[in-house]
């Protein structure tokens, strides 16, 4: 028997960050061996040389651009051996993708293969809450749920994911699947104390799109602005599909250095982790997700988490750590960041962040080895 991971997408945009940093995570916890690369091209599946697990391992660690570039000619087409599976063999697919000759692949595949392929799946947020996606959104990937309805293997990172999976694709009652919870560990080691009295800033962290509820953030936030001193509220990650009045709002606030607003378009992994680090809180108000890792990072990194009660991740967690608001509005929002600016709160909920039980990408990946068959022998 032999385990196959797909890296077609890695591969060709080999980047760390999205969708992209879970099979790059999980190549930095796999045993010597364990997994076989290959990736798709013009129709036929490439079997390619063990050695890029340990680059893809490699690039994770300290990306940049000559491993960029050796990715890239150790995961060329011409580097690999044309593969069929066999019986007991498997083939994960961690990608999210919408190649049409990916998806041709799988969609004609015979069904005695298909169910050797066991996919990943993240969300189906473009099906189930198609108002926060720009429109025409689930026409990109209708392809790709084809291939997740037709598998009969899937793993899902949260259980909203997986109920989402059986009864708005399949359309039936029945269960089945594992629960493979994403790691919380990418940004460094977990905090070992609770940091006391930190300044009054809360930092966002997520891309600037309608369902993480921005708008609403700093609805909350203005009035506190201009009446709290020393008040400041960070906004981390790319500017999405936003309108053109709000896409103002936010230009309007990050030239006025005196609104106690900022905004990071790009940060890298020690940026964010010490703006985590120097939070009060952390804030995370999206209206659906298909897990949530900022906050479960936030939380790892001994750092409370102001949140919906929608999020996946923290479900399972409880309220420890956590300030949730329901009903989820600007007003109730404004309150819970006045909560913490109490400092013996503000110690509490960071201190209840210490006990937690958090997943990693290590028990992420022994999970995955487990459901494909393999002895999670980690080194």
């Amino acid at each position: 028997m032999s385990l196959y991971i797909d890296l077609s997408e890695f591969l060709g945009n080999p980047i760390a960050t999205g969708i992209q940093r879970i099979p790059g995570e999980m190549c930095k916890c796999l045993p010597p061996n364990s997994m076989i690369p290959v990736r798709l091209h013009a129709g036929r599946c490439l079997a390619l040389p063990q050695a890029l697990i340990d680059l893809v391992r490699t690039h994770f660690r300290d990306a940049g651009h000559t491993a960029v570039e050796e990715l890239r000619r150790l995961g060329a087409a011409e580097r690999g051996g044309e593969l069929r599976l066999s019986e007991g063999d498997t083939l994960l697919v961690p990608e999210v993708f919408d190649n049409l000759q990916r998806l041709k692949y799988f969609l004609e595949m015979p069904m005695p293969e298909l169910a050797r392929c066991r996919f990943i799946v993240y969300d189906l947020l473009p099906l189930t809450h198609p108002q926060y996606f720009a429109p025409g959104a689930i026409v990109g990937v209708s392809q790709y749920y084809r291939v997740l309805r037709a598998a009969s293997c899937c793993g899902f990172i949260s259980e909203d994911t997986r109920n989402d999976y059986y009864s708005r694709l399949k359309r039936i009652n029945a269960r089945g699947g594992v629960v493979l919870p994403l790691g919380c560990d990418s940004l460094g080691p977990r905090a070992e104390r609770a940091a006391p009295n930190r300044p009054p800033t809360f930092s966002v962290l997520g891309t600037i799109e309608p369902r993480k509820n921005h708008e609403l953030i700093l609805d909350a936030f203005e009035p506190l602005l201009r009446q709290i001193d020393g008040l400041r509220l960070l906004f981390i990650g790319q500017l999405g599909w936003v309108d053109s009045e709000f896409a103002q709002r936010l230009r309007a606030l990050t030239a006025d250095k005196s609104s106690g607003f900022e905004f990071h378009s790009v940060s890298g992994d020690d940026a964010i982790r010490n703006c985590i680090e120097q939070s009060r809180a952390t804030i995370y108000v999206s209206a659906a997700e298909g897990y949530g890792l900022p906050p479960v990072e936030s939380l790892w990194l001994g750092t409370p988490v102001i949140a919906s009660t929608t999020i996946p991740s923290l479900k399972r967690l409880g309220p420890a750590g956590v300030h949730f608001v329901e009903p989820l509005n600007a007003v109730n929002l404004r309150r819970a960041v006045l909560a913490f600016m109490d400092d013996a709160y503000a110690r509490q909920k960071a201190q209840e962040t210490l006990d937690l039980n958090l997943p990693t990408w290590r028990s992420f990946t022994e999970e995955v080895l487990r459901w494909c068959g393999q002895e999670p022998l980690l080194a």
